[in-house]
């Protein structure tokens, strides 16, 4: 018997809109950019162009999860 992992993506771009407290898509790329990550995959859009580079979800939440801490620092 096979087991399939299935793994739930998100571009940066749907990654900022979702994470609260905020966080830019330019902040998000800059980390991930820092931290060395390669995108997951790729998502084509149908367009004409480059497909956009996708990331593991949990991943990018457990980051943001990590952050929050420094980002309600800046806040204050």
């Amino acid at each position: 018997m096979y087991t399939m992992e299935t793994a739930v993506t998100l571009t940066l771009s749907e990654a900022a809109a979702v994470l609260n407290p905020p966080v830019t898509e330019q902040q998000l790329r800059q980390i991930v950019s820092a931290l060395g990550w390669k995108p997951a995959g790729n998502r084509h859009t149908g367009k004409r162009g480059r497909p956009w580079p996708v990331y593991d979800a949990t991943r990018l939440l457990e980051l943001h999860a990590a952050l929050v801490p420094f980002l309600a620092d800046n806040r204050a």
